[in-house]
């Protein structure tokens, strides 16, 4: 146990580093162009410094799901939470029911097939939808029982503000080709960056905690 806790976590510190490495030299980067580069390209870097954001709950994600795969859990054994989660990934039936009879037999087919099986392999990858949001990260981690990060992690510090109506405001407007109306500055880059810095440090202090209580289990309240 100890060992799967130890590789978790070297691998999320070292993608943390590597996403660290990469939003530190691009504000290099930039900040060593001249003033009509150094405009379009700060523009340009929201959207990179969200794709880093959104691409570490992937990959952290994964990571968890991956050391959580190798500890055999059972549909007897795996917290609700990700029991519903796994269904719903790997079962679209739930969400929409087929109407014809062959697709409902494949359906309940596969279905008594996993209910019978002894382990399974969780779902991966995750539905991030597109967009990274405050209430999208706590769903996600809702989903895996991790609980949820606060609203105001520092005092006077809104995560709702930063991520959803700085960050994700942003780059949604930018990638849909609103550039006339937008002025990024290196303080915004600056700003973006320390966000997901803080942001990454979060989750993955949420995922670390989530394993090492082994909160991917069942109560033993819930199994009665």
């Amino acid at each position: 146990m100890a060992l799967a806790n130890s590789i978790l976590e070297d691998d999320i510190r070292t993608d943390i580093e590597t996403r660290t490495d990469s939003m530190l030299s691009l504000n290099k980067l930039i900040r060593r162009q001249s003033d009509t580069d150094k405009e379009l390209l700060l523009l340009h870097s929201i959207p990179i410094v969200y794709s880093i954001w959104e691409g570490f709950v992937q990959t952290s994600f994964q990571t968890y799901i991956r050391e959580l795969n190798k500890l055999g859990l059972t549909i007897d054994t795996v917290c609700e939470p990700i029991l519903i989660y796994h269904l719903e990934a790997e079962f679209k039936q739930f969400k929409e029911y087929p109407d014809k009879n062959p697709r409902k037999i494949h359906f309940f087919n596969n279905l008594k097939q996993f209910l019978r099986s002894t382990t399974f392999a969780i779902h991966t990858p995750i539905n991030t939808e597109s967009n990274v949001g405050f209430n999208v990260l706590n769903g996600i981690l809702e989903q895996f029982q991790l609980g949820q990060i606060p609203e105001y992690p520092q005092p006077r510090y809104s995560l709702p503000n930063e991520l959803d109506k700085f960050l994700l405001n942003r780059r949604n407007r930018v990638a849909h080709g609103d550039h006339k109306s937008i002025i990024v500055t290196v303080d915004d880059l600056d700003r973006a960056i320390t966000l997901v810095k803080m942001l990454m440090d979060l989750v993955s202090e949420k995922i670390f905690t989530g394993f090492q209580e082994k909160s991917y289990l069942r109560s033993s309240s819930s199994q009665k």
